[in-house]
């Protein structure tokens, strides 16, 4: 992306957020601003459409310590930082997040934040729906130099880079103070008459190695170095997951899930078709055994096709040499009137093929079911009606049916 988005989020939701939108092609502000507080970050939602969102933290929430590890850095290494540390820190280890900013040799340079932070400065930027992939702490944000230290004036705020992983964010107001005592400092090394490049207008006469460098917009600044930092303190149980991976691994889920689907649907298929082989082979012969019993060839060997053929000869007679009297035309004939009259229950059929007549033995819940039932059959048959008679609450009688001449 050549444009980003950078926000200065702070320690309090009450304090001022400045925000600023880069082109790296252009290297121009495209816009920029300052919202009163978190509960405004809303606003930035329309700059934030198709651009990186970078927050820059203020550093007096962070601690930055450099740590000698015993041997090769490793991932076992590495997550006992908490605990080399531990006697170094005011606050519990389990309540405070430790990012890695960088490692060299056996140095491995930490960033330590609270857990609270963190999850304060997530939750306005979800509240804002403002998507951030990248937490850099803003004095890290500024230019680094061997020579001296880099400075700049935010907001009320002196943010100063001292080396390529520390820096601090100091009051205006007590500036003269903590540098003094940061002068003492044993752990930075680093004495009174450090070199302090700024990029604000220097007001304070006191500090007399300061050196009044080209002033810059401090968020201009800010964002250049936040734009080209490669630090990020989303680590850990932080550590973004990105939307393509996560698609990636639901499509992968998914691809896997159809191939399984795909192979358990071949085996179904190909124990279906098995089982319909072996049916059809039963079949076979459960139709030859009822064509030997019935017609009694003389050949022993029978060939499918030829009982094939008897059977559709016999399966003719029997739907009267398809004439509409046939057996089978009869009762499709039949079928209509038997839905239209559900009180009538079949028990028997039989069919007179010479006669091409139809005797069929029913019951009906009354006498009236089955009178009503004759009339149907009567606009096509001739139907003659038994005798009918009454067991167990239902009506029985016998109808012969007939096609009309």
């Amino acid at each position: 992306m050549s444009e980003q988005l950078v926000v200065r989020l702070g320690s309090e939701s009450r304090q001022a957020i400045h925000w600023l939108v880069w082109s790296t092609a252009e290297r121009e502000i495209i816009a920029s601003g300052i919202l009163a507080s978190a509960e405004h970050l809303i606003e930035l939602k329309s700059h934030a459409g198709g651009r990186a969102v970078i927050a820059l933290l203020p550093s007096c929430d962070i601690t930055f310590k450099d740590v000698e590890l015993p041997g090769r850095s490793n991932k076992q290494l590495l997550n006992a930082l908490p605990y080399m540390l531990e006697q170094e820190l005011s606050s519990d280890i389990d309540k405070l997040h430790f990012s890695v900013l960088d490692k060299v040799a056996n140095t491995v340079s930490v960033a330590i934040v609270a857990h609270e932070k963190m999850q304060l400065w997530q939750s306005w930027l979800a509240d804002a729906e403002l998507i951030c992939e990248q937490y850099i702490p803003d004095a890290l944000a500024l230019p680094y130099s061997e020579n001296h230290w880099s400075a700049i004036e935010l907001d009320g705020q002196w943010l100063i880079r001292q080396t390529p992983t520390q820096g601090l964010c100091i009051e205006s107001e007590l500036l003269e103070f903590v540098l003094a005592s940061t002068g003492e400092n044993v752990e930075n090394d680093v004495s009174s008459a450090q070199a302090v490049m700024s990029y604000s207008a220097i007001e304070v006469q006191e500090l007399d190695n300061w050196q009044q460098g080209h002033i810059e917009f401090p968020m201009k600044l800010c964002a250049e170095g936040a734009i080209a930092s490669r630090y990020n303190l989303l680590q850990g149980q932080y550590k973004v997951v990105r939307e393509e991976n996560v698609a990636f691994k639901l499509w992968r889920g998914s691809a896997i899930a159809a191939g399984l689907v795909v192979v358990m649907i071949f085996a179904n298929q190909f124990v279906t078709l098995h089982k319909l082989e072996q049916q059809q082979t039963a079949l076979e012969s459960e139709i030859k055994q009822v064509y030997k019993t019935v017609f009694k060839p003389k050949k022993m060997r029978l060939n499918t096709r030829l009982v094939k053929k008897q059977m559709q000869n016999r399966l003719n007679d029997l739907r009267g040499g398809g004439d509409n009297t046939g057996f089978l035309m009869m009762l499709g004939q039949l079928t209509p009137t038997f839905k239209l009259s559900p009180a009538i229950k079949p028990i028997s059929v039989r069919f007179d093929t010479k006669q091409g007549a139809l005797r069929l033995q029913a019951s009906a819940t009354d006498f009236q079911a089955f009178d009503k039932f004759k009339s149907s059959l009567s606009t096509q048959f001739s139907v003659e009606q038994g005798t009918l008679s009454q067991r167990n609450g239902r009506v029985q009688g016998t109808l012969d049916i007939k096609g009309k001449k």
